[in-house]
């Protein structure tokens, strides 16, 4: 019999997050609505933040598919093929986490920049990654790169890979295993590796001020450009920003969680 937790208990909890998310987030709406729907029309209506607006979503878009495949293949090579290298990329992998993104947007502004490491090689190519979109995809690259791995490590560990071999003794290739078995174990997984990684490159600012340059209209991300405002004594268009921002961090949890409770209700209901 489940049991359930004290009143007490749940009392702090919501009001330890209230305080933490929902105080903060309701006075960002607060002042996001502040002039009515006219000057939200408006600050919409801001050539720099729609400029700005675009530029995230190509840089999502670039991203987040990339990696998702990467995700996916490192996990499954990490524990379906255990050895040192694997071991070691195991580790390697964590380390996005535990740098600063400062930190990470100057490891690549030193390698990539055009006095950096591989400066004059990028420049014999016609290429130019640090302050244009290039590099603002690395650099988003980077610091979302475990996310979608660490939902499907300890999963794949955990599910084995009986019902693969069972699959391959019956005839099945690899393609056909890897799309009915494997890939539909870790569906959900994968979609909440996703959604992670499209909020954490959505709100990136350290390693993307260092690698872009902020250049208005060029190069400045939604995150950069609220900054930006708030510099420059623009708060309600930073407070806009911020809450498209949020807005759209919590459509996508909310669209995952209700997704994810249709199939458990209706696996049970098949059950």
């Amino acid at each position: 019999m489940m049991k359930t937790s004290p009143l007490w208990l749940r009392f702090v909890v919501v009001t330890y997050i209230l305080l933490l998310v929902g105080v903060p987030l309701g006075f960002d709406y607060q002042r996001m609505f502040a002039h009515g729907w006219s000057g939200l029309v408006a600050a919409f209506g801001d050539p720099m933040m729609r400029s700005a607006m675009w530029l995230t979503v190509r840089v999502v878009v670039m991203t987040v598919p990339l990696n998702t495949v990467v995700g996916v293949g490192v996990a499954l090579w990490i524990v379906r093929h255990p050895s040192w290298r694997s071991r070691l990329v195991d580790r390697i992998i964590d380390v996005p986490l535990a740098i600063s993104p400062i930190i990470i947007g100057l490891m690549l502004e030193l390698a990539y920049a055009s006095n950096g490491w591989f400066g004059r090689p990028e420049a014999a190519l016609g290429l130019h990654i640090i302050f244009s979109f290039p590099g603002i995809v690395l650099a988003s690259v980077f610091v979302s790169l475990p996310l979608v791995s660490r939902q499907l490590i300890p999963l794949l560990r955990e599910l084995g890979d009986h019902q693969e071999q069972t699959a391959a003794s019956l005839g099945a290739g690899p393609v056909r295993i890897f799309l009915s078995i494997t890939l539909r174990s870790l569906l959900w997984a994968t979609a909440y590796g996703v959604s992670l990684t499209t909020a954490r490159v959505l709100g990136e600012y350290g390693a993307v001020l260092i690698v872009s340059g902020n250049i208005a209209g060029l190069t400045q991300t939604l995150t950069l450009n609220i900054g930006s405002n708030f510099e420059n004594y623009d708060a309600f268009h930073g407070f806009v920003g911020a809450g498209v921002l949020a807005t759209t961090s919590i459509v996508i949890l909310l669209v995952l969680g209700i997704a994810r409770h249709r199939e458990r209700k209706r696996h049970e209901h098949l059950a």
